[in-house]
């Protein structure tokens, strides 16, 4: 267990060192999240209820949104990808440690650091906004349960498409993709509420939900106490089920290494 706490260090100290690929994502992020706000403000100037949700909802929804997917960077994939496409990746496996297990804990010390600094200023920005009314400590703790869970199914989802990269060489197009396909079925950019009936029922049995909409429904209300519950063990199945997945992915891809240039 040293080892990967190790890791974990090192990707804490990569995150503060490296910092500007993070304030740069969650920029990005940001603008994301700024255009949604007004674009909802305008919606609900003439329209009081949409699907269920209230402007004041969907005010909460925006922030919370944000704060999950800021969470857990995906700067690992772009140089997983790349060290698998150059072969770096052979070193990587001479280390007595487990490739995944190497990579999550590493990443979860980057992610520590994002974490803290991404909930102090939506905290501020959504405290500022929406106030504290609301907001319940049952609901609040249920809410991190929830949003670590998504940051491993995010991690998972991550991992198995990183993996792509042994049978192509475009890893900009594989993390793009994966990034797109992200953001449109996790709930980042439209509660999935608000997705037709057909698309909402493929959409609700796809892992993207854990990351974005569970947390996001949970801290905000939409969920009662039981959904919520069901909402988190649905998470925790996925992640083992990605977790299976990736070593199922892992064992038939690694054997399809190949140094690009010698």
């Amino acid at each position: 267990m040293k080892k990967y706490m190790a890791y974990m260090r090192c990707g804490f100290l990569e995150g503060c060192a490296y910092r500007s690929n993070f304030i740069t994502g969650m920029l990005a992020n940001f603008i994301q999240a700024a255009v949604l706000y007004y674009v909802w403000r305008s919606i609900f100037r003439y329209q009081g209820v949409v699907n269920g949700y209230t402007w004041e909802i969907m005010r909460k929804y925006v922030f919370v949104a944000f704060l999950c997917n800021c969470s857990f960077s995906f700067g690992f994939e772009m140089n997983t990808a790349k060290r698998i496409i150059k072969g770096d990746i052979i070193l990587d496996l001479l280390k007595p440690v487990p490739y995944r297990g190497m990579l999550f804990f590493r990443m979860l010390g980057t992610a520590g650091m994002e974490f803290g600094v991404t909930l102090i200023l939506v905290g501020c920005l959504y405290l500022s906004v929406n106030g504290a009314a609301g907001i319940r400590l049952g609901r609040g703790l249920l809410f991190l349960v929830s949003l670590f869970l998504g940051m491993g199914i995010k991690f998972g989802i991550q991992y198995l498409f990183s993996l792509l990269c042994f049978y192509t060489d475009n890893s900009y197009g594989v993390t793009k993709a994966r990034e797109v396909l992200t953001n449109f079925f996790s709930g980042a950019i439209l509660p999935l509420v608000m997705f037709p009936g057909g698309l909402r029922r493929v959409v609700e049995v796809l892992p993207f939900q854990g990351i974005v909409f569970t947390p996001c429904s949970i801290f905000i209300g939409t969920f009662s106490m039981e959904e919520s519950l069901r909402g988190i063990a649905v998470q925790a199945v996925w992640i083992g089920i990605l977790w299976v997945c990736g070593a199922l992915f892992w064992k038939k891809a690694s054997g399809v290494i190949s140094l690009y240039g010698g």
